[in-house]
């Protein structure tokens, strides 16, 4: 494989530019108060279900249908409308979505099934923001910084992973439920303080689409058809996350105890962020194919031996590996997708980006429950080891974007 063009730009440069560096302050304390809010729906399900399982379950699972549903549709109106505007208005939805959750547990009505109505409604406004956040990175530092601009929003989103969870159960039982849900409604006067603020020069000016509604909401499907590069990131990705599902379907039944499972699946956030960290060095050293290609590797080789590992440290250690390739994989296509769609298809482009991805977490886990339920934990995380060596294998020649010029 050719070396791609070293990028010139540092890791941080990003942060350079007033309005990033405000956005990126703001979207990380967002974050933080939204991985606060999540643990703090379950630990409300958990308390007013009577300990259920099933109901306790139903809290990821309403966090996940809305995305699901509405990604597409809001990458079609996020071409069609401005793009900042369209972002506060989703995080404007879900402050009052937030806000009205928490006017719900103040008032003591304890109803599982009201929670989870609050949380479709919050979840919707999370499928909104995602295509605009995305799609507004070009616009707010370049084409030529947005490999730095996604590795930097891996990096605070996965600190963000680390420090909510910890946060929200130090503080549930000091200051309870409800104050880590108004915590993340307030958080989202942030982000909108730092989009109102942005100045951009004059908004793109893209060409209205005389296609009708239904060819406008599938174009990212048509231009998949005659993209070879945007057809080989959807595949290659989607296969990718379909298999790395696995890690969140098996380690509870390879680590049952909460505080084992805990502490290995953190070392999923921390093998990330060290993949950020070397994030600009291997980028500037090696095409994305290169990068693509010895990620999904080493993620097979790491669960073979996750197989046959037995130990608390050993498991971390594998986890750890699989977050790494985990966050060189995804910045390779959110990147390599940037770099492919035309700007008048950016919104659309990256929905259909975000649900392959996120389908293949959806639809991967319980694939992987079936197989390990009718085998065994450690068959199963064998079988999906060798099935990413076969998939990496049958898609090596499809050859995945390169970096371009602004």
């Amino acid at each position: 494989m050719t070396e791609s063009p070293p990028p010139s730009a540092s890791l941080w440069a990003p942060l350079k530019r007033p309005p990033f560096r405000n956005l990126m302050g703001a979207v990380v304390v967002s974050n933080t108060g939204y991985f606060m809010q999540t643990v703090a729906a379950a630990y409300l399900m958990r308390l007013w279900s009577g300990g259920d399982p099933f109901m306790v379950s139903l809290v990821q699972t309403a966090l996940f249908i809305p995305p699901v549903l509405l990604l597409l549709p809001a990458g079609a109106l996020v071409d069609m409308l401005d793009r900042r505007r369209f972002m506060i208005f989703a995080q404007g939805w879900m402050m009052v979505m937030a806000a009205a959750l928490t006017v719900l547990v103040v008032s003591g009505v304890q109803s599982p099934w009201l929670l989870l109505a609050f949380l479709v409604l919050y979840a919707t406004g999370y499928a909104l923001n995602t295509p605009s956040q995305s799609a507004i990175w070009a616009e707010m530092v370049g084409l030529k910084e947005v490999p730095q601009a996604v590795a930097l929003y891996s990096l605070m989103n996965n600190g963000a992973r680390i420090v909510g969870p910890s946060v929200a159960g130090a503080l549930i039982p000091v200051l309870g439920a409800a104050s880590m849900i108004a915590f993340n409604a307030l958080a989202y006067t942030g982000v909108i303080a730092a989009l109102v603020s942005w100045r951009r020069a004059s908004p793109p000016q893209r060409p209205r689409s005389a296609q009708p509604w239904l060819q406008t909401l599938f174009g990212a499907f048509a231009f998949a058809r005659t993209s070879p590069p945007y057809r080989a990131l959807l595949i290659r990705g989607g296969i990718f996350f379909v298999v790395s599902s696995v890690f969140l379907a098996i380690l509870p039944s390879k680590a049952p105890e909460p505080d084992d499972f805990g502490a290995i699946f953190s070392f999923m956030g921390l093998g990330a962020i060290l993949g950020v960290l070397c994030y600009q060095r291997v980028a500037q050293r090696y095409a994305r194919d290169w990068i693509v290609a010895y990620a999904i590797f080493v993620n097979a080789l790491a669960l073979l031996a996750m197989a046959f590992a037995q130990t608390v440290p050993a498991l971390g250690l594998l986890t750890g590996a699989g977050g790494f390739t985990w966050f060189f994989v995804m910045s390779s296509i959110q990147v390599g997708a940037q770099m492919v769609l035309p700007d008048e298809m950016r919104g659309r482009g990256m929905a259909l980006i975000n649900l392959i991805l996120m389908g293949g977490y959806a639809f991967g886990s319980p694939l992987w429950g079936v197989i390990a339920r009718l085998t065994n934990p450690n068959v199963c995380l064998a079988l999906a080891g060798c099935g990413s060596l076969a998939a990496l294998a049958l898609t090596y020649r499809m050859k995945l974007p390169e970096d371009r010029a602004e």
